[in-house]
């Protein structure tokens, strides 16, 4: 896909280039005519051609921010990361008058990398030792290509000047100005009324791009932009237009900066700021520093953006700001922010105060009102990232900060993960008060869990397409028992095994609408492919404990779901459900209140419907059969759109909601809500 450049040498800030597949493969370059000058490499002079090389070697290099940021906000990779920011010629540091003359690069280069210049005109002073190209100058050499209606190159100072039609790429990257005013020895200059884009390569799994229930607690997955394979369409690219880009070694400055991840234009998600910072902090890290930063939706509403500095690397982070509810642990509503307090290169710890608002106005007169300390929370976390695969991860959250009732206010687990026998992982876990969630059951403490679980690979079994995979886990764990007095803590060993058989059978598929604008890119970052699935899975679990007990289970599942429409039009053009049947049949029964099967006939259906444009509603609730109650239910309202979404998600069952703004392919995630699901007898902690 080529981003189509506006020609003029003004490059108004209100306009951005258009990402559309091209028809012509001309279309951003000019052809030369007959009269032109063609001055091959072994026609210039040899100080001009080492030179040129080296400028198009050492050119600003846009390729090597996109292979940062796409490995940073993606979090897929363990592997030490390109440091961002033009890269430095090892063997040509800042000149000084006691260094021996450039060397000569070799006047036939191998075939491949030689250097091409195309002009109307060109000329070379050998008292000056300036070249001057002028006319529809086009200068390649290796992967790099710089355009300008005229281009001076000082070969003594080792400076270039381009002016008109800037037009520079690096392999897939292009940026285009007015002016390039650009030193390649010492890694400084400018480029005026900068525009161009970030390619985010292989970023995966947008927030943006998945459904209400999907993204909702103990839900089943309904996903709205479909599975097909095709990566047409998508949001992969971010543009940016900057009044001045200011280059400084490894530091990228840009004034007056638009950043977009809307293919279109005019964009209906733009990030403004008048001055933002690209610093590298480590080979693995950068910090992007903004001033007075404001989201614009559609060209008109704004808002500040609630971060100033935000660091990219490894580590997935909570988004800037939260409104949430938590009825059970916080009384309700409260506000989060989250702020970075240490960034190094394997390890990143976020603090996110939480304003307790519900609380504050809930609290009774008769008790004497309310302490600052009960209505502030915190929730402390922390990631390592070690080269060898292994991860440490641990989170701390302290409903109030009246540290006398520390015992009822804090939950808190860790976590280390490290890769064992090839494909396996063995994880190693510790919980304080875990809060976990059984079905019709309900919310139980489990006051500490030890231990650790070891999880197979995916398997699949020959051509059958059925999946296979199962885990292993010892731990002690300290909670409610009834097996001999009523709620009183008990503590016992626990050996668990679970194994799961699935499979998935896809019925229909339909054709997405065409990723344009106004058709498959209308609502969502991709193309609905309207289709018809089942699925079966069947999943065997056995706990032993060491008073004796014991707890086997099999379950089996049945489902469809599905996607109608191509969320194309204003009204009801888009409709996904599930529904699901589970049966299980056990034997023994567990001591503890926590993980004892509680829903042994259940149906789940869930439903995400559009109402009007980009307004979708979504509803999923699960039923015990055998009761006839209804034990889990989620409710949520979104207002989705190709590069964005606000969703409002609430829990009635569970107590829990959050108000949220998504940007799409970011390195925001929506922070935990301290809740562990029990599926099919399993915990599923965050």
């Amino acid at each position: 896909m080529d981003f189509l450049l506006l020609t003029s040498t003004q490059m108004p800030l209100s306009s951005y280039a258009e990402v559309r597949q091209a028809s012509d493969p001309q279309t951003l370059r000019r052809s030369p005519t007959s009269t032109r000058d063609t001055g091959i490499s072994n026609q210039l002079p040899a100080e001009v051609r080492s030179q040129l090389q080296l400028l198009l070697e050492n050119l600003p290099d846009p390729e090597a921010i996109a292979r940062q940021i796409a490995s940073d906000l993606s979090s897929q990779s363990p592997n030490l990361l390109a440091q961002a920011g033009p890269i430095k010629p090892n063997s040509l540091p800042k000149p000084k008058p006691t260094d021996k003359p450039l060397p000569v690069l070799p006047k036939n280069p191998p075939q491949g990398d030689l250097l091409n210049v195309i002009s109307d005109r060109q000329e070379y002073d050998i008292n000056t030792q300036v070249f001057v190209a002028e006319g529809n100058v086009v200068i390649n050499y290796k992967k790099a290509n710089l355009k300008a209606d005229r281009v001076q190159l000082n070969t003594k100072t080792q400076e270039v000047i381009a002016e008109g039609n800037v037009f520079f790429t690096r392999g897939d990257q292009r940026i285009v100005g007015s002016k390039l005013v650009y030193n390649y020895a010492d890694i400084k200059g400018e480029l005026l009324n900068a525009s161009g884009a970030v390619d985010l390569g292989t970023l995966v799994s947008s927030e943006v791009s998945r459904s209400p229930s999907e993204v909702a607690t103990n839900s089943v997955t309904v996903s709205v932009a479909g599975t097909g394979n095709s990566a047409d369409g998508q949001v992969r690219r971010v543009g940016f237009i900057a009044e001045r880009l200011i280059i400084d070694g490894d530091t990228w400055i840009a004034e007056n900066l638009r950043v977009t991840n809307d293919p279109f234009s005019p964009p209906e998600l733009e990030i403004i700021t008048s001055k933002a910072t690209l610093t590298p902090i480590s080979p693995t890290q950068n910090r992007l520093d903004l001033e007075s930063p404001r989201i614009v939706f559609d060209q008109g509403f704004s808002l500040p953006l609630p971060v100033n500095s935000i660091t990219l690397d490894r580590f997935q982070r909570f988004a800037p700001a939260l409104i949430g509810f938590d009825r059970r642990d916080r009384d309700g509503a409260f506000y989060q922010q989250s702020f970075d307090v240490i960034t190094q290169p394997n390890l990143s710890f976020q603090l996110s105060p939480q304003l307790l608002i519900q609380r504050a106005f809930s609290r009774p007169e008769g008790q004497g009102g309310f302490s600052g300390f009960d209505i502030l929370g915190v929730v402390a976390t922390l990631n390592s990232a070690f080269d060898n695969g292994q991860t440490f991860s641990a989170r701390a959250s302290f409903a109030g900060l009246n540290f006398s009732r520390l015992d009822s206010l804090l939950r808190f687990n860790a976590s280390y993960q490290t890769p064992i026998f090839g494909d396996y992982t063995l994880l190693s876990q510790y919980a304080f008060r875990d809060r976990i969630f059984n079905g019709s059951l309900g919310f139980q403490d489990v006051n500490n869990i030890t231990g650790s679980t070891l999880f197979s690979p995916n398997f699949v079994l020959g051509d059958s397409q059925i999946n296979f995979n199962y885990q292993v886990s010892l731990q002690a764990v300290s909670a409610i028992r009834d097996d001999q007095n009523l709620n009183t803590v008990g503590t016992l060993l626990r050996l668990q095994s679970a194994a799961v058989l699935s499979r998935a059978f896809p019925l229909l598929r339909g054709e997405p609408a065409p990723a344009e604008k106004e058709t498959g890119l209308r609502f969502s970052p991709k193309p609905v492919v309207p289709k018809l699935d089942a699925f079966v899975a069947l999943q065997g679990v056995n706990s032993y404990y060491s008073n004796g007990a014991n707890q086997g289970t099999l379950f089996g599942t049945l489902g469809l779901s599905a996607e109608v429409g191509n969320f194309v039009k204003d009204f009801l053009d888009y409709t996904s459900f599930t529904v699901s049947y589970t049966q299980a049949l056990s034997t023994g029964r567990s001591p503890f209140l926590f993980d004892r099967l509680a829903d042994t006939r259940s149906l789940t259906a869930g439903i995400v419907q559009q109402i009007y444009g980009p307004i979708r509603l979504g509803i999923q609730q699960s039923w015990n059969l055998d009761t006839g109650n209804l034990f889990d239910a989620s409710y949520s309202l979104e207002y989705a759109r190709r590069t964005y979404a606000v969703v409002i998600r609430y829990n009635p069952t569970q107590g829990l909601g959050e108000l949220l703004l998504r940007i799409s392919d970011f390195n925001w995630t929506r922070p935990p809500a301290n809740v562990t699901n029990i599926q099919n007898g399993v915990e599923l902690r965050n």
